[in-house]
């Protein structure tokens, strides 16, 4: 009799504990899903081109590049005899064409305050079904650049990996004989 009831109390806990893990589990992960949807929130979309087709870059120094996509191929605009690594150019053009802002900065500066008035690289990106989005890009701060879009009414905070992927030269681009084959 002591032995059963004994049991029966074992069972009841384990059950409890089961409730309890399951519980705890379930909160967890509702958490993690509104900690992401608070996430998608403080984000802001500055540029969505959908299938980009044409992009130009400039940098502050003088260097500039266009690339262009037909058949589903990059090519240099003035030189499509020269082949390209595609998954780089495309990387870029995933980057350039769908650009999201860690912040956007409230009353904003001059854009010289930000060093947007003459900008480190100017992009130009253009869609498939011929939209066009422009982006200036300037001084860094922290980890983080400042950038504006063609209107030049807002000034944004962006991660440094827009920057980055554009810190490339021709040479990068071209694909060896290796790669080739």
């Amino acid at each position: 009799m002591r032995q059963k009831k004994g049991l029966i109390i074992l069972v009841v806990i384990l059950l409890a504990l089961c409730g309890v893990y399951f519980g705890l589990k379930s909160y967890n992960k509702s958490q993690a899903k509104k900690e992401d949807q608070k996430e998608k929130e403080k984000t802001i979309q500055v540029l969505d081109i959908k299938n980009p087709v044409e992009i130009t870059y400039s940098a502050d120094d003088g260097s500039s590049m266009s690339f262009v996509k037909e058949d589903g191929t990059w090519y240099l605009k003035n030189d499509k005899e020269t082949a390209l690594v595609q998954d780089t150019i495309q990387d870029i053009a995933d980057t350039v064409s769908d650009v999201k802002a860690e912040k956007q900065i409230k009353d904003p500066d001059p854009l010289e305050s930000y060093g947007l008035n003459e900008a480190s690289y100017t992009i130009i990106v253009t869609g498939e079904n011929g939209d066009t989005g422009t982006l200036y890009i300037g001084d860094g701060a922290d980890s983080d650049y400042y950038l504006t879009d063609k209107e030049k009414q807002n000034v944004y905070l962006v991660s440094s990996e827009l920057p980055n992927v554009l810190d490339f030269d021709k040479d990068n681009l071209k694909q060896t004989e290796k790669e080739q084959e």
